[in-house]
């Protein structure tokens, strides 16, 4: 039986910039978008909106836009009958930017409101007249997904600057939305949320959208061992290019597939419920399935679950594509949906600018899953200051941030008697996004970190930071709520959470930097395929990388003229 040809050119990205990207909900993973052409993306990074030339990568990215917020979501539209692009982002407080681009991203014009509601967990752009014909409607149109358990249609004004934006209707939920498609007729509309239920309705209309329930599918259950109700949810939604499939991605880790005839699933493609758990990736943090554990920064999230999913590829060779939480890239054949190849997200160097995240909530349940991480005496040079250090790193430098994109919002590591340790402290906080800067200030005062006189000529490490506002839809709890134990005591469950033990030298330091960064999971913040459909890229929080799709060099005979 002949073997199917690879999907792509090289399972090795032909294209790999280091660079921050910042993941503004921990999951919200859709912050990457290439609206024009080959090699030039657009991501968010802090309160702004970059594009990078990852053609070009000894240039550095530009900021295309300023924002007064963090965006969750991204989303682009060429504009019809133009060489202009509608660019739209969504915030955490139901802030909505809508930018629109001339040749070469120059603004002509930006416009920023709020909508009434909570988060904006995704938005759409569309030219479709969403009635019962595929025809363009004289204005695009924005489909905002929100928490508040609706989808919002709004008329976008492209021809002069909008002072506000009409909303042409809405549907409502018996679950917050996190995400939505249009079918490519503009007749369907699909929505997830916090929930294992898709939700299908025929949109009608013409200068007011209405909707028309088709039909409400349950998701195929998982083979997990770890299920929880807190992670039954899904974050993405796409439809194939002929619009005859639709893909959900499931936070339980899955991505089913269905045709459009049918209510059953066409094929299912679970994600491995086992990565995450081994030795190297237990030693240093915990699974939790409570998303707003994830939040907080004080254990990660199961690595499988599915993030992000999204059709492309080249005339006759349609790809679909998936995310998961961490690492990993699946690409999908979707004219047989049999040939799956999965892609490592490579490894970046550390960028310099600050990342930070938006959404913190506090801890409520600690129920964890996965093997438990070794007990300290396991490893004999592991000394006992190491591990009250780390007993301590939750309970003593604890952050406070008034305004969580404050710089000088920064965590102050007190003497500790010995350099190697102090070192170690320090690569361990940066090592998981925690801002930290040496200062001097006896031990005594580590509890209360009243008057720390800083040392000011020490640089910080920056990274993520855990904010204290805007608690997570799953979960509760009071984001004033404080852990009180004493410093030393453990966990619980009677596990602790122990480190590797300092370096004894510059060259094993470099050593074990170099080990961390194969051993570690990278956090994926997104991915698309470039407007032609033969390159995919993808971004983890310190880098964007590219893929080209086998093929790619040909040139293709598509609606009535020669395409590359």
């Amino acid at each position: 039986m002949a073997r199917d040809p690879p999907l792509l050119s090289l399972s090795t990205p032909t294209a790999r910039v280091p660079t921050t990207v910042t993941i503004g909900h921990v999951q919200l993973r859709d912050v990457l978008i290439c609206p024009q052409e080959r090699g030039i993306v657009n991501y968010v990074q802090m309160r702004s909106i970059a594009e990078h030339n990852l053609l070009e990568p000894h240039k550095p990215p530009r900021t295309i836009v300023d924002l007064a917020f963090l965006p969750n979501t991204l989303a682009s539209l060429p504009v019809p009958g133009t060489d202009h692009t509608i660019l739209a982002a969504g915030g955490q407080d139901a802030e909505i930017h809508l930018s629109l681009l001339a040749p070469e991203s120059r603004s002509v014009w930006q416009f920023n409101t709020h909508l009434q509601g909570s988060i904006n967990n995704s938005i759409l752009l569309t030219s479709l007249s969403l009635t019962d014909s595929n025809e363009s409607s004289a204005e695009p149109r924005m489909a905002v997904s929100n928490n508040d358990r609706v989808v919002m249609f709004f008329d976008v004004p492209v021809r002069s600057r909008p002072h506000t934006i009409n909303q042409v209707g809405a549907v409502r939920f018996n679950v917050p939305i996190n995400h939505s498609s249009i079918s490519p007729d503009g007749r369907t509309l699909l929505s997830v949320g916090d929930s294992s239920k898709v939700f299908l309705h025929r949109l009608t209309g013409g200068a007011h959208v209405t909707a028309s329930p088709i039909a409400t599918l349950t998701l195929p259950p998982t083979s997990n061992p770890f299920s929880s109700p807190a992670l039954v949810a899904s974050f993405s939604t796409a439809f194939s290019a002929d619009g005859s499939k639709y893909a959900v991605a499931s936070q339980e880790g899955a991505v089913a597939v269905w045709d459009v005839r049918s209510t059953r699933p066409l094929k299912v493609f679970p994600t491995d419920k086992t990565r995450g758990c081994s030795a190297n990736n237990i030693g240093t943090t915990w699974l939790s399935e409570d998303p707003q554990e994830w939040s907080h920064r004080r254990s990660r999230g199961p690595g499988w679950s599915t993030r992000n999913v999204k059709f492309g590829g080249r005339p006759g060779r349609e790809l679909m594509l998936f995310t998961e939480h961490t690492s990993l890239v699946h690409v999908i054949d979707a004219r047989t949906f049999e040939t799956e190849e999965v892609l490592n997200m490579p490894a970046f160097p550390p960028s310099a600018p600050p990342r930070r995240t938006t959404t913190a909530a506090p801890t409520t349940t600690r129920a964890r899953y996965g093997p438990p991480p070794p007990p300290p005496h396991s490893n004999p040079s592991f000394n006992h200051s190491s591990t009250r250090i780390v007993r301590t790193l939750e309970n003593t430098f604890r952050i406070t941030v008034a305004d969580e994109y404050d710089p000088s919002a920064v965590l102050v590591i007190p003497p500790m008697g010995d350099h190697a340790v102090e070192r170690e402290v320090r690569r361990v906080l940066g090592h998981h996004g925690v801002p930290s800067r040496h200062g001097h200030f006896s031990v005594d005062d580590m509890g209360n970190g009243d008057d720390m006189e800083v040392d000011s000529d020490q640089v910080p490490v920056y990274g993520y930071a855990a904010p204290r506002r805007h608690g997570h839809r799953h979960g509760s709890g009071s984001d004033d709520e404080e852990d009180d134990r004493d410093i030393g005591e453990e966990e619980e469950d009677g596990h602790e959470c122990v480190v590797p033990p300092p370096p004894s030298s510059m060259e094993e330091d470099e050593e074990l930097e170099h080990v961390v960064e194969e051993e570690e999971e990278r956090n994926l913040a997104g991915a698309c395929f470039d407007p032609s459909g033969a390159y995919i890229y993808v971004a983890s929080d310190s880098g964007v990388a590219e893929w080209t799709v086998r093929g790619a060099e040909k040139r293709w005979w598509a609606g009535g003229d020669w395409e590359r």
